[in-house]
């Protein structure tokens, strides 16, 4: 899986110069305990991966995941609760 680390990830600021550390701002992503992410999925930034919480392989996530629920597509939609 990919975890995307920052929101409007930028090689150049707009007067054209390269970013340095300084300008980026990295946003953490939480997975709790339990949950599971299927391969080639993308993780965007400041979402939240529930307890027990099952992504599809390919999924991209962009929004948080509730607990004990399955998602998948692109972008990753409800499927169902998991049973756990």
């Amino acid at each position: 899986m990919t975890f995307i680390n920052d929101k409007y990830p930028r090689a150049t600021n707009v007067d054209g110069s390269m970013q340095t550390e300084d300008d980026w701002k990295v946003v953490e992503t939480w997975v709790k305990k339990g949950a599971s992410i299927g391969s080639s999925s993308t993780i965007l930034c400041g979402v939240t991966i529930g307890e027990n919480a099952i992504v599809g392989a390919g999924s991209v996530v962009t929004k948080n995941v509730p607990p004990n629920s399955i998602v998948a597509g692109v972008p990753a939609k409800p499927l169902k609760k998991n049973s756990n």
